[in-house]
């Protein structure tokens, strides 16, 4: 047994398929990917979700320090088993983003955004992220592992930087972290059972309506690639180049530019 957990409980009550059977709870973790990565590794089933109170080494993508806070955030990862290859990775990512906007949407009744391919935004402001990372074989996916933060309880003055807010600062209210879990965890397993069941096409087309890049100017990794304008049938970033030609983009770090 993991000495860090606090619990390990079924989510029964979240009437899901897959997401949340299995729910391991800690106090405080090195990082929840960390460990769903290692449960992953000895074999723990799709769906098992590792949620914590605060993490000391928590991260985003390229590294980058995720501020983990006790109860100032909501940080969980969960361990999938699709049937892809490495390559299609990234549309789990975006059918994620999605589930995360319309699960705040719902429980705030507020518009959020997907910054391709891995940012929650409100108000033009980062609430959230997500990491994706995998074990693979060649090309095939043995499982990922998906990590989301979301800033719930930060107040104005806890910030850590210009440009991110949290849902304490945008409600004026006090975040219950666990009922927010569990409206992401129903999310995510609606549109994972229909990717499984239907494919990635629909998922794709309704997250083209939460795209917070439409018409803005981007560069991708340092460099001014052109205008945003849609998400290709793989969830790919399609950028509108001053030249005319349409360039997909399937990874890199995306920013406006200025």
């Amino acid at each position: 047994m993991d000495d860090g957990i606090l619990r390990v409980f079924r989510g029964k009550e979240l009437d899901t398929r897959v997401i949340g059977k299995k729910i391991y709870k800690y106090d405080t973790v090195g990082s929840t990917n960390d460990s769903a990565f290692m449960y992953a590794l000895k074999g723990e089933k799709e769906g098992a979700v590792f949620w914590a109170r605060s993490q000391t080494k928590g991260r985003g993508r390229l590294g980058r320090q995720w501020i983990s806070h006790k109860d100032k955030g909501l940080y969980f990862s969960l361990i999938l088993r699709p049937d892809i290859v490495v390559n299609d990775a990234p549309k789990i990512t975006l059918l994620v983003a999605l589930s995360i906007c319309k699960a705040l949407g719902g429980y705030t009744h507020c518009q959020f955004l997907i910054k391709w391919p891995n940012d929650i935004f409100v108000d033009d402001k980062k609430i959230g992220g997500i990491l994706t990372e995998m074990d693979a074989e060649i090309q095939k996916v043995r499982f990922l592992v998906v990590g989301i933060g979301i800033n719930t309880n930060l107040r104005q003055n806890e910030l850590p930087l210009r440009g991110i807010t949290s849902l304490r600062v945008l409600l004026q209210k006090d975040i219950h972290n666990e009922n927010l879990l569990g409206a992401c965890l129903k999310e995510i397993d609606r549109h994972y059972f229909q990717f499984k069941k239907e494919g990635i096409s629909d998922i794709i087309e309704d997250a083209r309506h939460f795209s917070s890049l439409w018409g803005k100017q981007v560069k991708v990794n340092g460099k001014p690639e052109g205008t945003a304008v849609d998400f290709d049938n793989e969830g790919a970033l399609v950028v509108r180049q001053n030249n005319g030609f349409m360039k997909h983009i399937f990874a890199g770090d995306v920013e406006l530019l200025r």
